[in-house]
């Protein structure tokens, strides 16, 4: 059973005829009169008996005309559904972003994605990059906006990398690591060897976050032992406090136009060859598809990393 058959029986019984039927549908008649066979067939039963004024429903008839007009109902509905869906008239997006890009990225992008598209509704998952990982690998979001750490690949998540984003030291105006910190071409901040560190309090965030996990690959490259003084989720709270002379602390460049730290925080960079860095990306189940919707929001954070975050 197919919407071309209850298609095919319905307008023979608005016809009473299979020939005006035939005719409406613009198909030959001994075709129509097979795939009328091949219904009763499979069914096991008449459909029409004739009579002096044409072809009438049986019982059986009936009740396959009752389902037929549900099902080709239920078909146009999908059909003009998928159709306002296509063109954003209506939907649903549901996509994943880490809480720290979320409050950069957020005001920019959805105030004009819901001007443009009002009737598209938007759910936030909010979480941190492995959180994510795992929400795209169940379906439960289209696209996530996160990092991705440098040869890290996760066989079943396919990442658009937008934007390389090196790590920073932050330190306040009065610490002792700007005396020892070099001017060079090679680095937009002053220079500082991450062998400088060792012994200087570190405000990091806990083990298993993604930053952590960069600064633990870095200082086991350098064989430099850290001495945490303490350690908070948010990284931006690491970052005031670092501001402020408490110690010093290793973050993305980018988070520093979200961490609003004191206008005499000082940042320095590292050895590039630390590798100290992770990807901004958008990233998809690989074995999924995005809808339109999904496609257009996407593409609006991309134009928006390129305007603020990159520039």
């Amino acid at each position: 059973m197919n919407e071309r058959e209850l298609t095919y029986v319905r307008t023979i019984a608005e016809e009473h005829s299979i020939s005006a039927a035939a005719r409406k549908l613009f198909i030959a008649q001994p075709s129509l009169s097979q795939s009328l066979h091949r219904v009763e067939s499979s069914l096991g039963t008449k459909l029409f008996f004739r009579t002096k004024s044409g072809l009438q429903p049986t019982e059986a008839g009936k009740k396959y005309l009752q389902m037929a007009n549900q099902v080709l109902k239920l078909y146009d509905d999908l059909r003009n559904e998928l159709k306002d869906a296509d063109e954003l008239k209506t939907g649903t997006v549901t996509f994943g972003i880490t809480r720290l890009l979320g409050r950069m990225l957020l005001p920019k992008v959805l105030p004009a994605f819901c001007a443009a598209y009002p009737n598209i509704k938007l759910n936030i998952v909010e979480g941190n990059s492995k959180e994510l990982d795992r929400a795209l690998t169940a379906c439960e979001i289209g696209f996530a906006v996160m990092h991705r750490l440098p040869g890290n690949v996760n066989n079943h998540i396919d990442y658009s990398i937008l934007w390389e984003d090196p790590f920073v030291v932050t330190v306040g105006p009065n610490s002792p690591l700007i005396d020892k910190a070099v001017e060079t071409n090679l680095h937009q901040y002053p220079y500082i060897d991450i062998h400088d560190l060792a012994g200087q309090p570190l405000l990091t965030v806990p083990y298993g976050q993604r930053i952590r996990q960069v600064l633990d690959l870095v200082f086991l490259q350098a064989r430099v032992r850290p001495n945490i003084l303490l350690e908070t989720r948010d990284y931006t709270t690491a970052q005031r406090m670092a501001a402020r002379g408490l110690g010093y602390t290793i973050g993305p460049q980018s988070y520093t136009q979200i961490s609003r730290v004191d206008e005499e925080a000082r940042f320095l960079s590292l050895d590039s060859s630390l590798n100290a860095t992770w990807h901004l990306c958008i990233a998809t189940f690989r074995n999924g598809s995005l809808s339109r919707a999904d496609e257009v929001l996407a593409s609006h954070f991309k134009d928006a990393i390129e305007r603020t975050v990159v520039a």
